[in-house]
C-alpha cells in the first residue's frame, strides 16, 4: 500500500496518541538546487570516486554499506562548502541532520549506501518509522534529503561511483508496512500465559 508521505505522518502521529502536526514542508527550488551544487563540487573537489574504501573482511553487504557511509562523511565533510553533515544522536529517523551553516537552518538527511540502483527494484528502503525524533529535533514541518551513495565493491575494498540525492516533498510516494513488535517488559508484563524451561 502506497500513500503521500505527508499523510503518512499524520496517521503515524494519531496512532502514537498525538495531535497530528505538519513533518514534512515542500521544497523550495533554489535551497534544492543550492544543495545539489554543493554536493557536486564536494564530490569533484574531494575526488572521492577515484578512493578506494578499505572493507573489513567478512563484512555483510549491510556492514559494507555502512563502512561506505561513513567513509563518505567523513571525506565530504571536508570538501562540503556552506554546509555539514551531522549525526543526529537518539535511534530512529534521522540518523544525520545537513546544516547550512550560515543561517543554522536543517534538514533531516537520510544516507543509504547500495552496490545497485535500479528504477525498477522495488525492494524495501527503510526511510522513517515513529515520529518522536523528527517531532523532537524539527519543530514544524522541515524539507527531507535522501542522499544514496552508489558505489562498487571487489578484492576487498571499496569505491564510491555516485551520489544521487532525493528532495523528498509532502507528495512524495511512500509503502506503509504495518509492523507489532514486544519487549521484554511487555511480555513480563502482559497476561497471556509463558512457561520457562530450566
Amino acid at each position: 500500500m502506497s500513500t503521500r508521505i505527508a499523510d503518512y505522518y499524520n496517521e503515524l502521529q494519531r496512532r502514537e496518541g498525538l495531535e497530528p502536526v505538519q513533518l514534512i514542508a515542500d521544497w523550495n527550488p533554489q535551497d534544492a538546487d543550492a544543495i545539489s551544487a554543493a554536493f557536486r563540487t564536494a564530490v569533484a573537489t574531494s575526488r572521492i570516486t577515484e578512493q578506494g574504501i578499505p572493507i573489513r573482511a567478512g563484512s555483510t553487504n549491510q556492514s559494507i554499506g555502512n563502512q561506505v557511509a561513513d567513509f563518505f562523511v567523513s571525506i565530504i565533510n571536508q570538501h562540503l562548502q556552506q554546509y555539514r553533515i551531522d549525526a543526529c544522536p537518539g535511534g530512529g529517523y534521522p540518523d544525520k541532520i545537513l546544516v547550512e551553516i550560515s543561517s543554522r537552518r536543517t534538514f533531516p538527511f537520510e544516507l543509504k549506501a547500495t552496490a545497485t540502483w535500479d528504477a525498477a527494484d522495488s525492494n524495501r528502503r527503510v526511510l522513517t518509522s515513529s515520529s518522536r525524533k523528527l517531532r523532537q529535533r524539527f519543530p514544524g514541518a522541515v524539507n527531507h534529503v535522501l542522499a544514496t551513495i552508489l558505489y562498487v565493491t571487489g578484492a576487498g575494498r571499496s569505491r564510491v561511483r555516485s551520489l544521487r540525492l532525493d528532495f523528498i516533498e509532502p507528495g512524495t510516494l511512500v509503502n506503509i508496512r504495518l509492523e507489532a513488535s514486544v519487549s521484554h517488559r511487555l511480555l513480563a508484563e502482559a497476561t497471556h500465559r509463558s512457561t520457562t524451561i530450566p
